[in-house]
């Protein structure tokens, strides 16, 4: 897997569990359960912020490999070639999973 796809998702995943205290409860009422079940995930609600932090980090660091300059070694003639739809796919993921990250950092604030 690309360092890139991993950091990115690791960065989401950072992202989940640091909302779960807030995003938990609305998919369980959503998925039709009870107040019991969904009271657990008030208890979490001390990850959101080291756990957003950690996101952004991971993201930052996704977004470093993906665009930093002079990522290519210049005496090896194979770096310099590109694999056809492998560039844009990346940015995609990159891109997306920022949106995410995005979304579940601000849903907390928007009651």
């Amino acid at each position: 897997m690309d360092k890139i796809k991993v950091t990115g998702l690791s960065g989401l995943l950072a992202a989940g569990v640091g909302s779960i205290c807030c995003v938990g409860p609305a998919v369980l009422a959503g998925l039709g359960f009870g107040v019991g079940a969904i009271s657990f995930a008030r208890d979490f609600s001390f990850l959101h912020l080291p756990m957003m932090v950690l996101a952004f980090l991971l993201l930052g660091t996704a977004f470093y490999i993906r665009y930093r300059k002079g990522n290519l070694q210049k005496e090896d003639p194979i770096a310099c070639e590109v694999t056809p739809g492998k560039r844009p796919r990346n940015n995609i993921f990159l891109w997306v999973a920022t949106v995410l990250t995005l979304i579940l950092f601000i849903y907390p604030y928007l009651g």
